[in-house]
């Protein structure tokens, strides 16, 4: 299959108190047309700030020091910002974490679809109430005519995320960027955004799914990066990924996974270290019940498998 994105050996970090921290190292990941792909891990590992990349939608104080990102045969990273805009909103969408803070509480659905569309399509104002009407549908909204006339505060969270889902389609984008969608959302609620972002995956979009529930990895994605403490660690079609899990932070986070009834849940003993004070070797090392003398010594790479995965560890050299 043909990738649509490609992110080359990117690095990036962040200025704090006067000192550069690097927080995401020589990270490489593809993501194929039509897939869903998924990045996992736990909250601070890089996952987001790896992808916010993709849009430059970076902190003041970050700074990318390598690395390429390449869509449409283009590196974003060298585009000059009236250039970006062209591709941010158009063909690259995101849908953010917090429905509850993305829309603007100061105007209908209405108002902020329509200039949206406007924002991003050569049409009218006219045109743009059907497309955003057409898009409301898609997301399966309940009397969409009224429900653009709503203010923010008259929805309820999953009507808010799927707003922000249509939001995204009315542009026709290639690719979403789903940054935890469902945080925020009651577990019924994040069954259907899922299962809408799962059919909208049907239509030929590719959209990147960065979350830390392994649970909605296994039902709803395509391929799935692990990351930790900011390098991608492991990497795999899903469904080789939970039969022949490899990296122990990878079989840690599957046995701390609900699955069978009366099951005992496995902690992971530690937690990953700040980027203010970095781990040598392999970052995982000290919380890892493999780990031997060579692991704080040597950052091990990922080295394909047979099976098609990708592991960076020593037990797969």
């Amino acid at each position: 299959m043909q990738n649509i994105i490609e992110i080359k050996d990117l690095s990036l970090g962040f200025d704090i108190d006067e000192k550069f921290y690097t927080a995401v190292h020589n990270v490489n990941f593809n993501l194929q047309k039509g897939q869903m792909h998924a990045i996992v891990g736990e909250s601070g590992c890089g996952k987001t700030m790896t992808i916010m990349s993709i849009l430059k939608l970076l902190p003041k104080n970050a700074q990318i020091t390598s690395g390429e990102i390449c869509y449409d045969e283009k590196d974003l990273l060298s585009l000059k910002e009236r250039d970006l805009r062209k591709i941010r909103g158009k063909k690259i969408a995101l849908i953010p974490q917090d429905p509850m803070t993305s829309l603007n509480p100061l105007y209908t659905i209405e108002n902020q679809m329509i200039e949206t569309i406007l924002q991003h399509t050569k049409t009218d104002k006219k045109r743009a109430y059907q497309i955003a009407l057409k898009a409301l549908e898609e997301v399966e909204i309940v009397n969409p005519k009224e429900r653009m006339k709503a203010y923010p505060h008259e929805l309820s969270g999953g009507m808010k995320q799927r707003v922000i889902i249509a939001m995204a389609l009315s542009s026709n984008a290639d690719v979403i960027i789903a940054d935890e969608p469902t945080t925020a959302l009651d577990v019924t609620i994040q069954a259907q955004i899922l299962k809408l972002l799962s059919d909208i995956k049907r239509t030929g979009k590719s959209i990147i799914l960065i979350t830390h529930n392994l649970a909605v990895v296994k039902q709803y994605c395509d391929f799935v990066s692990i990351m930790y403490m900011g390098r991608i660690i492991e990497e795999a079609a899903t469904n080789t990924l939970f039969k022949n899990p490899k990296h122990p932070y990878t079989k840690d986070l599957l046995a701390a996974l609900p699955t069978v009834k009366g099951k005992k849940l496995e902690n992971i003993k530690g937690a990953p270290s700040p980027i203010t004070k970095p781990v040598s070797g392999c970052p995982y090392h000290p919380r890892c019940k493999f780990a031997t003398g060579v692991c704080p010594k040597h950052i091990f790479t990922l080295k394909p498998q047979r099976d098609n995965s990708k592991v960076a560890c020593r037990l797969y050299i």
